[in-house]
């Protein structure tokens, strides 16, 4: 499995993943021309993806998905809830190139076994995605998610790549220019998650399959990469667990990680 983050944050997510056999990208919340910039600059084709997985319906989601499969005949899988509220966003889709889900799990290519699963989010229905190989590399990705839940927790058991969010920390976000009631959605439990949240599943998550974590959905307003870093990796000392972590941004792509 090779995994890299295209860009993550307010304005735009997407996550390119590929095995021997499928590519896909995890939300499209560029532009399509971004996006395809943003595939060669690992040495990558937006004419090789073989399907869009689309978490939720915001902007920053969904921005190029319609346009991507519309020029370049590609699939989206999206929840009936998700396309319904985004529709007008997403524009005509051909009928054969969208693929609803629900909770059950299917497979792209014959290699790669993908399971959704509903996280809290204030969204219509947003899902995270467990991602598995043929030999059992298992990547699992939710960028906006406002708690963590047993659902949650049991579908990134034994994961060897998290991709999750670290959205914002507590005292920038309650001293930012946010209105009060932004403030209250994103710290609610279907807002986003902060560092500590992030740090402490991470802890919890850790064991011997874990091989990388990348902390996403950094907010700009909210949150420093400098003190995203200390967050994580104070929580990694204090509890002596040694691993491989990685901030993703909304401006630069992650280099490809091959694992």
């Amino acid at each position: 499995m090779k995994i890299s983050i295209l860009g993550s944050g307010s304005a735009g997510n997407s996550t390119y993943i590929e095995s021997d056999k499928a590519r896909i990208l995890i939300d499209a919340g560029f532009s399509c021309k971004k996006i395809e910039e943003r595939l060669y600059s690992i040495r990558k084709t937006i004419l090789d993806i073989d399907a869009i997985l689309i978490t939720h319906e915001h902007i920053d989601h969904i921005q190029g998905a319609g346009i991507i499969s519309r020029k370049y005949n590609i699939p989206i899988y999206i929840t009936p809830e998700s396309f319904k509220a985004g529709e007008s966003k997403l524009g005509k889709i051909d009928p054969e190139n969208l693929k609803f889900i629900d909770k059950n799990k299917f497979v792209i290519n014959d290699s790669l076994l993908i399971k959704p699963f509903d996280v809290m989010h204030d969204a219509k229905r947003t899902v995270g995605y467990r991602i598995e190989t043929q030999n059992s590399k298992v990547a699992v990705i939710s960028t906006d998610i406002g708690y963590i839940n047993n659902v949650v927790r049991e579908n990134f058991k034994e994961a060897n790549i998290m991709i999750i969010e670290s959205n914002y920390d507590y005292n920038m976000l309650m001293k930012c220019n946010y209105p009060w009631d932004l403030k209250a959605r994103v710290k609610s439990r279907n807002g986003h998650l902060s560092n500590n949240e992030a740090a402490k599943f991470i802890k919890d998550m850790y064991d011997g399959n874990l091989r990388k974590v990348y902390l996403a959905h950094i907010s700009k307003d909210s949150n420093s990469q400098a003190i995203v870093k200390s967050t994580i990796a104070q929580e990694l000392k204090e509890n002596k667990i040694k691993l491989e972590y990685e901030l993703a941004n909304q401006d630069t792509v992650t280099e490809l990680f091959e694992f």
